[in-house]
């Protein structure tokens, strides 16, 4: 009888374990990583300029963005959060922030994503904009400081997207809250946003059509009411490797304001963008962005540079140290109208600065 017992206990005890090491097999691991980034920047006119995001402060050393990242999936469903703190997120969740530092630590991409098939997907939550050619991360950049095109697009949306790819080619098309709300009673307003992209991935390169269209989409500052405005915003990006050493991108985006209640609110600007980076070696290249923003018919809400142009010319190097990438840079912005400050204090319409930033990832 004790040799039965026991029998049945290593049986049992087996079983469990077999049990235990399939579902260890099985049962897909939460995938965890992150970044972040430090700064210091030098205006050679002493002042606080910039009008672009994320690198406006002066002779400071600043602290930039700490994003923690997790993601899951099993079957055909998955999850991914990413969650970030620090001065870039304040400047990323401007309509949360408030003023409120406690604000610093939000939630900057949470999704659900379910694959109806091997070429169809629903993503529902808030993701990061499908603009541009650069990103919120500075990890994500060769430029440590923004272009205009992608401080004045869209930061984020949150609602629903549907994905489709064949092949070399791609479709998305969504409806969210206003644009940067992750709730539309935060806006003031349950009219919806239309965002859509059309992508094609080659060996060497990839193009990118992008556009987003709705109502009530407050900017930065203003009262979080029903404003009236109607933004279509329209993004191209497009990429190509020359060699494996140099590649080259542009970005070319334009947006069209309406109000509903004074014509004369509206307005319209567009950007042209190009990137060029050279890799002496796996551990050093030099990134190289020239832009031009003609804001000279834009509305109001676009801030300071409305009314204006502007030609920024930015050189970085990046050195790579394992994970690390240090990022010595210099800008120089020339605009039509005195839209920036002098050492004196007074209006002028030139702007030079030297960073130093770097960024790691883990």
């Amino acid at each position: 009888m004790k040799k039965v017992i026991h029998i049945l206990a290593l049986m049992l005890s087996s079983s469990f374990a077999f049990a235990q090491e399939q579902k260890e097999t099985t049962d897909p691991a939460t995938t965890f990583g992150g970044s972040a980034d430090v700064y210091y920047k030098y205006d050679f006119s002493k002042q606080q300029n910039g009008l672009t995001s994320f690198a406006n402060s002066q002779d400071s050393f600043e602290l930039g963005l700490v994003s923690i990242t997790a993601s899951h999936k099993f079957g055909k469903a998955s999850a991914f959060v990413d969650v970030g703190f620090g001065t870039r997120m304040i400047e990323f969740s401007y309509n949360e922030y408030n003023g409120n530092n406690e604000a610093s630590f939000l939630i900057k991409q949470l999704l659900l994503k379910y694959d109806l098939s091997d070429d169809f997907s629903v993503t529902v939550g808030s993701f990061g904009t499908h603009f541009g050619y650069e990103v919120l991360d500075a990890v994500g950049n060769k430029n440590y400081s923004t272009s205009y095109a992608f401080s004045y697009g869209p930061f984020f949306n949150t609602g629903v997207k549907a994905q489709y790819t064949n092949g070399k080619f791609s479709a998305m098309f969504g409806i969210t809250n206003p644009t940067d709300f992750k709730s539309a009673m935060d806006a003031g307003s349950s009219q919806k946003t239309y965002i859509g992209q059309l992508g094609y991935i080659a060996d060497t390169g990839s193009a990118y059509f992008n556009f987003t269209s709705g109502s009530t989409n407050p900017a930065p500052g203003s009262t979080i009411v029903p404003t009236g405005d109607n933004k279509m915003h329209f993004d191209f990006v497009g990429t190509k490797a020359i060699n494996d050493a140099f590649s080259l991108g542009f970005n070319a985006a334009y947006a069209k304001t309406t109000n509903d209640y004074d014509s004369n609110l509206g307005g319209e600007w567009f950007s042209l963008v190009g990137y060029a980076y050279y890799k002496f070696k796996d551990n050093l290249g030099l990134a190289y962005r020239v832009e031009y923003l003609d804001a000279k018919d834009a509305a109001a809400s676009l801030g300071e540079v409305a009314g204006s142009s502007v030609f920024a010319n930015t050189v970085s190097l990046n050195y790579k140290v394992g994970n690390m990438t240090i990022i010595p840079e210099i800008r120089l912005d020339s605009a039509s109208e005195d839209v920036f400050l002098d050492s004196n204090s007074l209006p002028t319409g030139k702007m030079v600065f030297a960073l130093v930033g770097a960024t790691y990832s883990f």
